[in-house]
């Protein structure tokens, strides 16, 4: 392409000068549009970057809900509060929540569905090390003690007397081969189980007492949790009064 000459150059900024503004706007974006659309695309990009960056929340501590569901009020004391308590920004920090989640026994087609799309959740999470707390029912309990998923917490911590009181038992299934048994593959059934108190009450402790759960509701903390620390503390957070209460 031949360079254009210093007084074509001038010839042409003349004749752009003496058009309209909307002439001119026409004239800029005929012959820039890609230009501005790219740059228009760039800057949205970038953005979208920087505003994710800005936003983000540090998760102080993972927690899933299992057969429970959590009103407003109460949500707002397990995750923001807590955050307060530990003297954090909630702008910056958060209780990161894993909810609805859906644990079953039973057969039916809805619920193996729910619950296998739990399950596939719960895996990949106490797998990448992303879960700490669970909040349970008794079924979910269960079903999560048998599977060995929850750290016994009698012989992991010294409670207070308060938290020691909440303590309670279910069972860890160490060998079970009843598959083998129902093919014929086995003689003979065994189910071999330990005892292990491995999740507190925590119905009557105040956060929970306010919200009026009809049936007993459960804690507790995944066997493979790196953040066992912040987890005491969270049991030490149960403690205290809920202001009104």
């Amino acid at each position: 392409m031949m360079r254009r000459s210093e007084q074509e150059k001038a010839a042409n900024r003349a004749a752009f000068q003496s058009l309209s503004p909307a002439a001119k706007a026409e004239h800029i974006w005929i012959y820039y549009k890609w230009f501005i659309i790219l740059g228009i695309a760039a800057l949205v990009i970038v953005g979208s970057v920087v505003y994710r960056v800005l936003t983000k929340k540090n998760p102080v501590v993972y927690m899933a809900w299992f057969n429970t569901v959590v009103g407003a009020d109460l949500e707002q004391e397990i995750g923001p509060g807590f955050i307060r308590w530990k003297g954090l920004d909630p702008e910056r920090n958060e209780v990161l929540v894993y909810r609805e989640l859906y644990l079953a026994e039973n057969d039916a087609l809805d619920a193996h569905r729910a619950a296998y799309a739990a399950k596939i959740k719960l895996m990949a999470a106490t797998e990448q090390k992303q879960l700490d707390l669970v909040l349970m029912s008794q079924e979910a309990w269960n079903i999560l003690s048998e599977g060995g998923y929850l750290l016994d917490l009698q012989k992991s911590f010294s409670l207070p007397p308060a938290l020691a009181a909440c303590l309670s038992e279910n069972r860890v299934i160490l060998e079970d081969n009843t598959i083998e048994y129902e093919l014929n593959e086995a003689d003979e059934l065994i189910i071999r189980t330990e005892p292990a108190r491995n999740a507190l009450e925590v119905s009557g402790l105040p956060m929970f007492r306010a919200a009026g759960f009809s049936e007993p509701l459960y804690l507790g903390i995944i066997a493979n949790s790196p953040r066992q620390d912040v987890c005491m503390d969270y049991f030490q957070y149960l403690l205290e009064p809920v202001p009104g209460e």
